[in-house]
């Protein structure tokens, strides 16, 4: 997955923050399988795969902001999204959530 994102980052991925990527996948991923109820196995992983790498695109894209809603640079206005609670909405809205046993 690691690679994936990366690529999908293309310019906006800085070599040397391949750590710093793979914190934010282990923790997604951990937070996905914990809202979805489900077990950390590869098949659950495949399932979330689009939630997580949505949410850790967001998380890298949004960092040294941490705390602001928004962005605004030489005319240029950026709003960040909320990612963990966006991947909490789309694992319920997609109905990968599994109910309490």
């Amino acid at each position: 997955m690691l690679e994936e994102i990366k690529k999908d980052l293309f310019d906006n991925f800085r070599e040397g923050d391949e750590e710093i990527l793979q914190e934010y996948i282990d923790r997604v991923t951990a937070d996905a399988l914990s809202i979805s109820n489900r077990e950390d196995n590869d098949d659950n992983r495949k399932l979330l795969k689009s939630e997580i790498k949505q949410c850790v695109k967001g998380l890298y894209l949004q960092r040294g902001g941490e705390g602001s809603t928004s962005l605004s640079s030489g005319g240029t206005n950026s709003s960040f999204t909320k990612c963990l609670e966006d991947l909490r909405v789309n694992i319920v809205k997609a109905g990968k959530r599994v109910p309490f046993l």
